[in-house]
């Protein structure tokens, strides 16, 4: 039997965000799982293993660090992926943790997904 593939978690306030990245990754063959909010994202990874966390910066409750840290409570070596429009305001990322500026071409997040799941933090 082939392993699963590869579950993402795509955490974004935006609906319309969360529609495309969820329709793409899984046309490409990925488990994709969204939330909407931070608190949501926790309640996933809580129930089961996430294999990528891709996530907006500026959220209402926690930003997309604070998701990251919060995940990685559960997973140590989760890679994740930050997307934002200001790349100024989310700073430096934590070790193991790509950045994209908005708006992210699907086809170069498709690129760079396989490294980052390979990824060791």
């Amino acid at each position: 039997m082939p392993p699963a593939p590869p579950r993402i978690l795509v955490v974004d306030d935006e609906e319309a965000i969360l529609y495309v990245f969820e329709r793409y990754l899984s046309i490409a063959g990925y488990r994709v799982s969204v939330a909407d909010n931070g608190r949501d994202a926790v309640r996933i990874g809580e129930a089961g293993p996430i294999d990528l966390l891709i996530t907006d910066f500026r959220m209402p409750g926690m930003n997309g660090i604070e998701v990251i840290h919060a995940l990685r409570g559960l997973q140590p070596e989760l890679p994740a992926l930050v997307i934002s429009g200001n790349p100024i305001e989310a700073g430096t990322m934590p070790p193991g943790v790509r950045f994209l500026s908005k708006p992210v071409s699907m086809s170069d997040l498709l690129d760079i997904i396989p490294s980052l799941i390979q990824q060791p933090v």
